[in-house]
């Protein structure tokens, strides 16, 4: 950000802690998020398509069972809806580019049909390759330096946030735009931020037009704001993070599975829906490209080694510290002692990224009675597992979800509580007790007018 951009942050009405505390309420509930990479925009030359592949390419890498189906595997369409916020409509059109590059495989397999996938691994590292102008070869997904050179960076999309603005290119716009509010929080900025359409477009793959549709979207929904300033005049924006927060801790209706992984809703596949992780860098990454540009401040190597294996979290920041005496913001069970605790926290300190998940899974395991030996020694093979990428929460996701309920419920109760102090303060006020006693007196006037008249007419 320039000059103008700091000066009219550090005039800003808003101050900064302000900002900083509605963010760490708000960035929590953003649900989980997928890797969407930035390259796959420019080779299909579409962004819902590339979003399409993105979570393709994650579940060919990772789904289960994948190599004993040769590849293959089952999706609906209301799955491909929760995981990646695409419409059927918008569905249909991304799979027609990525079947006429000769990227994704289709095929009804079963009785009844259900229709199944198949990603055409040695086609698509054949273009990546080409595009970066390296050897072309077949994609080995177990190289991951590999498949990140090839695949580029990646930034993180939340799918929740395309149904809080009503679309995914608005989704995706808002997504970039937490990250960058984020990092202006961090580097004790405030306010405004000053982003132009070309840099909107090397870093999401948007063009002119659906960002402006995005932007109009955003406003429409409350969330977003924009002021041009400066000689030569420039565009800023800023997020309404209060109403961003109340449109967060709204019922979603139509959409049960907003944020919610496909696991949850039933399917007959091969494959188990735990949704990418992506951890946001500001440091840019280091590219080889030949036509464009396609390097921004997001790496997608965490993303390729390891974050992808388990239950999505937010990236452990200031936001979600970990205290080595057991403090901070993890949520440990209820039955560990307090010395179990310390010892947790620093077990799961070497994997800040799924450090919650870890502590949910060892929480709902105890309560069901499913830990023969101490719960620091089964905490310790989980986080053997997830170092080695083979862990996958199953019984925490009932904990976290359930977490998540008590905390949208404690919000809304603040709410009302706020809402009820200002009517009684309000209320307590002299010209408001004025105004009620004048009221009285006016109400007792006509009642004593009623029972007047009503005397004289039994006497007549």
């Amino acid at each position: 950000m320039n000059d103008r951009g700091q000066a009219m942050g550090a005039n800003d009405d808003e101050p900064a802690a302000r900002l900083d505390q509605e963010l760490a309420i708000v960035w929590p509930r953003l649900g989980r998020h997928i890797a969407f990479h930035r390259r796959l925009v420019d080779l299909t030359a579409n962004v819902k398509a590339a979003l399409l592949l993105s979570q393709t390419i994650y579940w060919t890498r990772h789904g289960r069972d994948i190599k004993h189906s040769d590849g293959w595997f089952y999706k609906t369409t209301e799955q491909w809806a929760i995981e990646t916020g695409l419409s059927a409509k918008e569905q249909f059109s991304a799979r027609l580019v990525l079947r006429e590059m000769a990227i994704l495989n289709e095929q009804r397999i079963g009785l009844p049909a259900k229709l199944h996938f198949r990603l055409a691994v040695d086609q698509l590292g054949a273009l990546l390759a080409e595009r970066i102008g390296s050897a072309s070869s077949g994609l080995d997904w177990s190289d991951g330096a590999a498949v990140a050179e090839l695949l580029g960076p990646a930034l993180s999309y939340h799918r929740r946030l395309a149904a809080v603005a009503g679309g995914v290119n608005a989704g995706l716009l808002l997504s970039r735009a937490m990250y960058l509010t984020r990092v202006q929080l961090t580097r004790k900025l405030e306010g405004w931020i000053s982003h132009s359409i070309p840099k909107w477009t090397e870093e999401l793959g948007l063009s002119r037009r659906e960002q402006e549709t995005a932007r109009r979207d955003l406003q429409r929904a409350g969330v977003w704001e924009e002021e041009v300033s400066g000689m030569p005049p420039s565009l800023y924006f800023r997020i309404r993070l209060d109403d961003l927060l109340a449109l967060l801790c709204a019922p979603s209706d139509g959409n049960p599975g907003c944020g919610i992984p496909a696991a949850r809703h039933t399917q007959i596949s091969k494959t188990r829906m735990w949704d990418s992780h992506s951890v946001d860098s500001p440091e840019a990454p280091q590219l080889s490209y030949r036509n464009r540009l396609d390097c921004f401040a997001e790496t997608a190597m965490p993303h390729i080694v390891r974050s992808t294996q388990g239950l999505l979290q937010p990236p452990v920041d200031r936001y979600d510290s970990i205290a080595p005496d057991g403090g901070g913001d993890l949520v440990f069970p209820k039955s560990l002692l307090p010395e179990e605790r310390a010892s947790a926290s620093i077990l799961v300190s070497r994997l800040p990224e799924c450090a919650q998940a870890l502590l949910d899974e060892l929480s709902a395991r105890m309560d069901a009675g499913a830990i023969h030996t101490s719960p620091l020694s089964y905490l310790r093979g989980m986080v053997r597992r997830a170092e080695k990428g083979e862990f996958v929460p199953e019984m925490g996701l009932r904990v976290a979800a359930a977490r998540r309920q008590r905390e949208a419920a404690a919000v809304l109760s603040q709410e009302r509580q706020a809402k009820d102090q200002r009517l009684a303060l309000e209320r307590s006020r002299p010209e408001s007790q004025a105004k009620i006693a004048a009221r009285r007196e006016e109400i007792g006037r006509l009642f004593g007018t009623k029972r007047t008249q009503g005397s004289e007419d039994k006497t007549q």
